[in-house]
């Protein structure tokens, strides 16, 4: 069984980190990410699409962002983690992107090793999920946004599971399972 796991939102805080940078960038107030009810920001006073492009943009140009964020993980969970990666069961598939000189991929698998993955293999893509999940053959994915697990689910065999968020609790899917933490996960695979 091969298991594909998000990486943003599921295993590292981004958006508290993400909406911070935002302020800097634009110079507004403090945007608490519990008020957020869609990743897409539809209707946010301040987030509006220019204002993703551009700091993710200015992002992209900040070498240490992707190091400094903070796990969302137990020790535990961690543990639980290394022993599918260990056990080559384990992928992590993400939508980071990079410039030139700047491998996310690298990045990405650093801060993992950081966190206890002693061999993670990282797969970055801007294309849809569904076709790196189909065509890695992973059986089971996790992702906290809504749109990559409806993509999944509905255009992969695979299993789906999506972290609960304040963000996506509004979504619903058949084929898309709520977890509260990744314990229940690894209780599902058991």
């Amino acid at each position: 069984m091969l298991v594909g796991l998000d990486v943003d939102g599921v295993v590292a805080d981004f958006l508290r980190p993400f909406l911070r940078f935002i302020e800097k960038q634009t110079g507004c107030g403090p945007i608490d990410s519990e008020t957020l009810t869609d990743l897409s920001f539809k209707g946010h006073p301040v987030v509006t699409d220019a204002v993703i492009e551009e700091s993710l943009a200015a992002l992209s140009q900040d070498l240490t962002f992707w190091h400094r964020l903070d796990p969302l993980l137990t020790p535990s969970e961690w543990e639980s983690v290394e022993v599918l990666s260990r056990g080559r069961q384990l992928v992590f598939i993400t939508h980071r992107h990079g410039r030139d000189g700047y491998d996310v991929r690298q990045v990405t698998s650093d801060w993992l090793k950081k966190h206890g993955i002693s061999r993670p293999v990282v797969h970055c893509t801007q294309d849809y999920k569904s076709k790196l999940v189909e065509s890695l053959g992973v059986d089971v994915f996790v992702d906290d946004r809504y749109e990559n697990c409806q993509d999944v689910a509905e255009k992969t065999r695979a299993a789906v599971f999506m972290p609960h968020r304040r963000y996506n609790e509004s979504f619903a899917h058949p084929r898309v399972k709520r977890i509260q933490n990744l314990h229940e996960l690894m209780d599902q695979l058991k």
